[in-house]
């Protein structure tokens, strides 16, 4: 029986795909350059956009700009301050001053097109001064009603509110927007008192000037334009006769650029933006894409008719020879298969190669799953092994052909290699490890029998020694070694560093021969020795303490002198003997922690003090450390701290003139209302109570007296002046009146009141 034909798996079907990926080509071609034309087209329309929010936005910006900058003139107009500081008492007094201010406000106003007033609310006074009227804030509301929307509350909520995050009125400019107008505001704080009323200046900006330079700009009646604040609130648009649409999104970095492409009321648009350079604001403009489409759809619809009509010709010719070729592959096919019924899982060829090939591959699979488990099986029972955990029993070769290890003698060793990459991005720790065994197994196995496994992260070799090389064995390994490093790191970049055991009798010595190349390794660490090492180097083991109570009182000496270079010779003296001396790393360690203990002993106190917290952790760092390296580091940042402060403290005791230093310091700073003892020792690096005592030894008087008395001495000259006393108490360093008076009566046995009455 002739077997079934499955046409989607057969090669004629292969063949049309071929061939219709061929016709497809000049297809793709084609429809890629349309991409190209079309993305260069939106690529030009996005760059004139973007160059038309420039120019809105330059023009816009330097308009605002301006009446930032009037802003900040009238901010620190001597005349617009004397007017804030103006109480109900003093405004009758001061009436030719205010008419010679609304005069002044409206030369400002005259001068810049883009503002439509200047108005100046007192809160003091609870009246508003424009460059036309001055009134109250109601009277105020009422005429200029059809400019702000929303009640007279809400009008004057806008006005005092503060900026974000203060507590009373600061130097700060912001927009709001009150009905059609946009007023920009300027919270103006009073410097005289603590507890001053907020004052604003408020100017509405022209609506009509910024809609003149949105109607002189290119493209704009073709679509909308938009001015936004931080709030996504429109403050300015072209058109104000169709909807306008919901912006969201926050404003980003000054002038930033954006193009998209959104459906807004159904209708596909050009969204673009640009954020200011001198505001929060953002400009966005939107065009309907019909206007720069409808020449180029025509375009696109005849190129897709013409790849439509080759798709469809092209398609009937792949069909026909496709068929007629495959006519002698069919019969081929047949004469193979012979009568048997059979369906084809795959094409005509793979089906006649896939019976060739289907026995040797799965032959070849059995064999490398079994050599898989091999090796498995005997990394596990190598691990168990080097930790103890085999079972007893049983000899050296039962467990040789047991696991199929090819041991040869009851002689072992155990090699741990630490291998590290000599640059970065190099090859991984697996890929590392494979390289290294294959070829230490390459160099070594022909001599030796090696077994590799992998413990706690690092490439482990069990060497069993070949019978006839016992006496000879580190030699060989030596020598193979030194060959294989060497062309490791030649051909790989690999830094390979060993440290071996000695060697051991049976299968419970190799746990102790891992046990000591665990020694020897560890001691190589802590040594920073980069060099392979073995453990019989590292013995014998003096237990004796090296540190004497000598040495550490000479060192001690030193330190307190504060010499860091003397100081730094002697510890690395010291280091080099403990080091040299083959003590184990417990008595190293307890070597590390008396050094550091003698260098903070020989601090001074307000150091020890210092270092008594979460940053200062001396004994924690150094029993961290795992190198020479790193022991040093950590002694040395204790040394370089007790020596600065060593000196600092016999620079002060040395240097005369600390004395008149905080004097002038004090002179300087008296109006300070934070000046005290603590803020001085601050200032010069020494402790509070260390500093005043200093002070006390060479000027004879306290320091705390000492600033009470400068700043009486600055408010009696102030109240000979005549000035005020609570003025006085504000320009003499006193947080209040109350501290003034009974600070001076304190000195001086009366009154200020008193005082300024005498004087």
């Amino acid at each position: 029986m002739k077997q079934k034909f499955v046409f989607s798996k057969s090669i004629a079907f292969k063949w049309m795909v071929s061939y219709a990926v061929i016709m497809l080509i000049p297809l793709i071609v084609s429809a890629i350059i349309y991409l190209q034309t079309k993305q260069i087209v939106e690529y030009e329309i996005q760059r004139a956009s973007e160059a038309m929010l420039k120019q809105v936005k330059y023009m816009v910006d330097s308009e605002v700009n301006q009446a930032e900058k009037l802003a900040m003139q009238l901010s620190i107009n001597s005349d617009v301050n004397k007017f804030l500081n103006m109480s109900p008492l003093t405004e009758k007094k001061e009436s030719f001053q205010i008419y010679k201010i609304r005069q002044e406000l409206g030369k400002y106003k005259s001068t810049n097109e883009f503002i439509k007033g200047i108005y100046l609310y007192s809160g003091k006074l609870d009246m508003v001064l424009t460059d036309e009227t001055y009134t109250n804030t109601e009277t105020f509301y009422s005429i200029n009603r059809a400019m702000f929307a929303g009640s007279y509350q809400d009008w004057l909520s806008i006005v005092k509110k503060a900026p974000a995050g203060v507590q009373k009125p600061i130097s700060a400019i912001r927009f709001e927007r009150s009905g059609d107008t946009v007023l920009l505001i300027k919270s103006l704080a009073e410097i005289s008192e603590q507890s001053a009323s907020s004052s604003s200046l408020l100017i509405p900006l022209n609506s009509n000037a910024v809609q003149k330079m949105l109607d002189n700009v290119d493209w704009v009646n073709k679509g909308g334009v938009y001015i936004l604040d931080q709030e996504n609130h429109i403050l300015f648009r072209n058109n104000k006769n169709t909807s306008a649409p919901v912006f969201s999104g926050t404003a980003g970095e000054p002038g930033e650029l954006g193009t998209s492409f959104l459906t807004i009321d159904g209708v596909e648009s050009m969204v673009s933006y640009v954020t200011s350079d001198t505001s929060d604001w953002r400009y966005i403009s939107v065009f309907p894409s019909k206007v720069f489409w409808e020449k180029a759809r025509e375009l696109r619809n005849m190129n897709l008719l013409g790849l439509l009509v080759c798709f469809l010709i092209g398609g009937a010719v792949i069909i026909y020879f496709a068929r007629r070729n495959y006519n002698p592959v069919r019969e081929l096919v047949n004469v193979f298969s012979g009568k048997r019924e059979h369906r084809l899982a795959l094409d005509e060829f793979s089906f006649i190669r896939e019976n060739a090939l289907a026995a040797l591959k799965e032959r070849d699979d059995m064999n490398s799953r079994q050599h898989k488990q091999l090796r498995v099986i005997q990394a596990y029972y190598l691990s168990r092994m080097l930790k103890g955990q085999a079972e007893e029993g049983g000899s050296v070769q039962d467990v040789s052909k047991l696991y199929h290890l090819n041991w040869k003698s009851d002689s072992f060793a155990v090699l741990l290699f630490f291998i590290q990459p000599r640059e970065e991005n190099s090859l991984s720790a697996d890929l590392s490890n494979f390289i290294v065994s294959n070829i230490i197994m390459d160099n070594i196995g022909e001599l030796h029998c090696l077994s590799f496994t992998d413990m706690d992260g690092m490439l482990t070799a069990i060497i069993n020694i070949h019978p006839e090389r016992v006496e000879f064995w580190k030699e060989d390994l030596e020598e193979a070694l030194a060959k294989t490093v060497e062309f490791i790191e030649q051909r790989y970049r690999l830094q390979v560093v060993m440290a071996g055991s000695g060697c051991q009798l049976g299968l419970a010595g190799m746990h102790q021969a891992y046990l000591q190349a665990l020694d020897a390794q560890e001691y190589r660490l802590l040594l920073e020795e980069n060099v392979s090492i073995w453990y019989e180097d590292i013995e014998p083991i003096d237990e004796d303490y090296s540190f004497s109570i000598n040495n550490e009182l000479a060192f001690m000496n030193v330190v307190k002198t504060g010499e860091l270079a003397k100081a730094t010779e002697m510890m690395d003296e010291i280091l080099e003997s403990l080091f040299s001396s083959q003590s184990s790393i417990e008595l190293l360690k307890y070597s590390m922690i008396d050094l550091a203990s003698s260098i903070m002993k020989s601090a001074p106190a307000a150091t020890r003090q210092e270092q008594q917290g979460e940053k200062w952790r001396p004994l924690k760092h150094l029993l961290a450390c795992t190198t020479r390296a790193g022991f040093r580091t950590e002694l040395m940042l204790i040394l370089e701290t007790a020596c600065s402060r060593i000196n600092e403290k016999k620079s002060l005791l040395s240097s005369p003139g600390i004395g008149e230093q905080v004097s002038a310091y004090i002179e300087q700073n008296y109006m300070d209302l934070n000046l005290s003892v603590s803020m001085i020792g601050a200032e010069f690096g020494i402790n509070a109570q260390y500093v005043s005592r200093l002070f006390k030894e060479q000027r004879g008087q306290g320091l705390y007296d000492f600033i009470n008395q400068t700043r009486i001495s600055k408010a009696k000259i102030l109240l000979g002046q005549g000035v005020s006393i609570e003025e006085t108490s504000m320009k003499s360093g006193f947080s209040s009146s109350n501290a003034f008076i009974r600070v001076f009566k304190k000195y001086e046995g009366l009154t200020p009141g008193k005082f300024k009455n005498i004087q």
